[in-house]
């Protein structure tokens, strides 16, 4: 445990002291929003378009952060919220009906719109940075665009579950948007203590249960056709970040509704390690052809971020045994991932070897990193007060 408090400690002082300060003095955009991602010496990207959803993501990050009491986000959370209920909407006219119809997937560096396709995947961070709006800044215009959402969501939900794709519809059909609308949901849920939005996240536990679950494996399965059968070779590679990121969702969905997802998780979490960890590197795998597992893996930062994450979960539900696995990711990240020219930046991907595989450092990472360095300051805070 002591080491475990000692690794946390650390990840939540360059959270406090690093990152948070460095991404609010470089990722804005004085012409509105935030850049897509910068470069090694912290310099914007100018050549990348920007994902709406991005956008969202570091609203929620720096709202995030003002609820922890780590740096007052308001101002750069403001700023990226407010690029969004503007050039972010654009591209929703060729939607039938009226009121609110969601954001957009893609826009130009300049916010001149690329592509107003309402992504199902998108409007999940709609709502997540919603909650989290209204849970750190009682910003009630904020809840209306996360319930916003969800009216607009309704329209695009499939006969046979889940949602579609987006508008316009396409095929495959992933889990991924419905894994981060479950997360929205129980956010939506736990700042508002609505009942209604955990019902909700229910509907997707069992949509979990009943299709991206794959029994047989133990794996959480990607892609679908439209009747929710598996296809791409049983459903393509199975990435164990996802599978990690379940198990936290998974947990926090019991402690919300009291449902025991024991058999879920647990399995979830020991198939994920077995296949997603390399004994070589001490990370973890992007992805894995379970028909063909001798490809070179790559290393990005953010499923080392949701293996942290689901051992937290588990090592709160007793499973005290995932601790040495947290505090070994955590050091992973400190040293292998954090430890660039820009202190307060990251290494998004290391090679088959934990070599760089570029310098660029994705704006959209820091939505995995803020979650993890909260969850791991709020275990340690658990453990700190057993230890004594």
């Amino acid at each position: 445990m002591e080491e475990f408090l000692q690794c946390a400690s650390k990840l939540e002082a360059w959270c406090r002291e690093q990152a948070l300060p460095f991404w609010a003095g470089h990722v804005l955009d004085p012409n509105g929003g935030a850049y897509e991602q910068l470069l090694a010496t912290g310099e914007p990207d100018l050549t990348c378009h920007r994902r709406v959803r991005v956008q969202a993501r570091l609203a929620y990050v720096y709202a995030h952060a003002t609820d922890l009491g780590w740096y007052e986000g308001a101002e750069v959370s403001n700023h990226a919220w407010d690029y969004v209920m503007s050039k972010g909407l654009q591209g929703g006219g060729f939607i039938p009906g009226s009121g609110f119809k969601g954001c957009a997937h893609l826009l130009h560096n300049d916010g001149r719109l690329k592509d107003g396709m309402r992504d199902t995947y998108a409007q999940a961070f709609l709502i997540l940075a919603g909650a989290w709006r209204y849970r750190a800044f009682q910003d009630g215009a904020s809840k209306r665009v996360a319930t916003d959402t969800i009216t607009f969501l309704d329209t695009i939900k499939a006969d046979n579950g889940g949602w579609l794709e987006g508008v316009p519809a396409s095929l495959p059909r992933r889990q991924n948007p419905h894994m981060h609308l479950f997360e929205a949901l129980m956010a939506l849920y736990d700042a508002t203590q609505e009942e209604e939005f955990l019902v909700r996240a229910g509907d997707i536990y069992q949509l979990f249960v009943n299709v991206f679950f794959d029994e047989s494996k133990g794996v959480v399965r990607e892609f679908f056709d439209q009747n929710w059968k598996a296809q791409n070779n049983d459903g393509g590679p199975i990435e164990p970040g996802h599978m990690f990121e379940w198990v936290w969702l998974l947990r926090n969905y019991q402690a919300m509704s009291g449902v025991d997802v024991d058999q879920y998780a647990d399995v979830l979490y020991a198939k994920a390690k077995e296949y997603g960890y390399s004994e070589t590197t001490g990370l973890i795998r992007d992805k894995v052809d379970l028909r063909n597992r001798h490809q070179p893996p790559t290393y990005r930062t953010w499923p080392q971020t949701e293996f942290i994450k689901a051992g937290i979960a588990q090592a709160r539900m007793g499973r005290l045994d995932a601790l040495p696995d947290v505090t070994a990711a955590i050091a992973n990240l400190l040293d292998k991932y954090f430890d660039v020219p820009a202190p307060g930046g990251w290494v998004d991907c290391l090679d088959a070897n934990g070599k760089p595989k570029n310098t660029l450092m994705p704006t959209s990472t820091f939505y995995h990193i803020i979650s993890t360095a909260a969850e791991a300051s709020a275990f340690a805070k658990i453990g700190a007060k057993e230890n004594h």
